[in-house]
């Protein structure tokens, strides 16, 4: 059976030399030694990251003289553990990015290795080796040249760079590094400094890789990387594109009850893109996110200033149709007539009030209006065309209005025959 350390191990895929290393301490540790377990676990740990000096590129503030001189004694048998740990607690001139106080617990680890190699009178125990390895899960990415964000970030740039990474590469890997590498406190510039790197947000109907990225965020990360992203969506204003595109994905963003109202009242109508203000509608409406006391205020709202639009897909249609607003619109532009405005207010509904006729169930009185609508000489040739597609499409919406118009003697206007 699998440590959970070890599966993580066997996930990060490292060189066979770690990986050698590693497999000892397992065995070691499966096998009651604990302190061969922890001594053969740091061995690995600091093998890792001799791997990274060696593949890395100087820093430009180290001088050539000493990068070369590390890069050296690291291929020294005698010599590389020790220098691995130097360059690691070498606060004052350090070619690792990393805080003192991950400078601090690795003083203290290289300890509990002395004491496992020199059998000194402490203790070593299974919690230790245990503890060792949460210490290397939380902070290896963080334990890099550049610092743990700025590694990270140039895999991102190179996982969106076609000329390295084809496209449809599994981008999930880096995503789950983001809770390993980047300190809260480091989160918000991350965020800004991701996204420029990737690409454009492009727009806002179709997925882009900053879109993409976001999604699989909320699917993989921990709550604070979820929090911080959240408000860098609202802050800069993409989280509409994000409720278009990946609605399950809504309630991630935490919206408090005046943000929720602002949407619907502003932002979605003065939207560039109104074509997504129904889908957005609707969306909120399905995660119940619109108090029952304000439901019928922002149908009508949506009803007069969604002009030239109309909700396309039934998912949006059942979340309006279960929350009145067909009712709504009925009343409005049936019931009180609004249909003899035709200038000023059904031409710019006509859209919304086609989609109300071809999704509802017709009643007598909508069949009787819109008779009366076409006998008249001055009326809404944007509605009487659309209605005139949807009985040409749709033979069974074609006989219910037929059949309540003859059951109740309404004259059927010739361009609806």
């Amino acid at each position: 059976m699998k440590l959970l350390f070890e599966e993580w191990c066997i996930q990060k895929r490292f060189s066979t030399n770690v990986m050698a290393l590693f497999g000892e301490a397992f065995t070691c540790y499966k096998s009651a030694a604990y302190r061969a377990s922890l001594l053969f676990s740091y061995l690995a740990f600091l093998t890792i990251l001799k791997e990274v000096i060696i593949k890395s590129t100087k820093p430009t503030v180290i001088p050539q003289g000493r990068w070369d001189k590390i890069v050296c004694l690291l291929q020294n048998d005698d010599t590389w553990e020790k220098t691995v740990y130097d360059e690691l607690i070498n606060g004052a001139a350090p070619i690792f990015n990393i805080n003192e106080d991950l400078r601090q617990q690795i003083k203290y680890w290289k300890d509990r290795r002395n004491d496992s190699a020199h059998f000194k009178t402490n203790n070593i125990e299974a919690h230790h080796t245990d503890s060792f390895w949460s210490f290397v899960k939380s902070n290896l990415l963080k334990i890099t040249i550049e610092g743990g964000k700025e590694s990270l970030l140039n895999k991102f740039k190179k996982h969106f760079d076609r000329t390295f990474t084809p496209s449809g590469a599994d981008v999930a890997p880096l995503i789950q590094e983001i809770d390993e590498s980047v300190k809260v406190s480091e989160l918000t510039t991350f965020w800004e400094e991701l996204f420029e790197k990737i690409d454009e947000w492009g727009f806002i109907g179709g997925e882009s890789g900053s879109t993409m990225v976001v999604n699989k965020v909320f699917e993989c990360c921990s709550d604070p990387i979820k929090e911080t992203l959240s408000i860098f969506l609202k802050d800069n204003k993409y989280d509409l594109m994000i409720i278009r595109l990946y609605p399950d994905k809504i309630n991630y963003l935490n919206y408090t009850p005046e943000e929720v109202r602002q949407i619907w009242q502003t932002r979605i109508i003065k939207n560039d893109n109104k074509s997504i203000a129904f889908s957005i509608y609707g969306t909120l409406l399905r995660n119940s996110l619109i108090p029952q006391t304000e439901i019928r205020e922002a149908n009508e709202h949506m009803i007069e200033c969604l002009t030239d639009n109309r909700p396309y897909d039934d998912v949006t249609h059942m979340a309006l149709y279960a929350n009145g607003f067909g009712d709504l619109l009925f009343e409005i532009a049936i019931h009180t007539k609004r249909l003899r405005d035709w200038y000023h207010w059904v031409n710019p509904r006509a859209d919304m009030i086609a989609y109300y006729i071809e999704k509802y169930p017709l009643r007598e009185e909508t069949v009787e209006v819109i008779c009366e609508m076409y006998s008249r000489d001055n009326y809404s040739h944007w509605l009487g065309g659309r209605l005139e597609r949807i009985f040409n499409d749709n033979a069974d919406k074609k006989d219910e209005f037929h059949n309540i118009a003859t059951k109740r003697g309404f004259k059927i206007p010739k361009d609806l025959t």
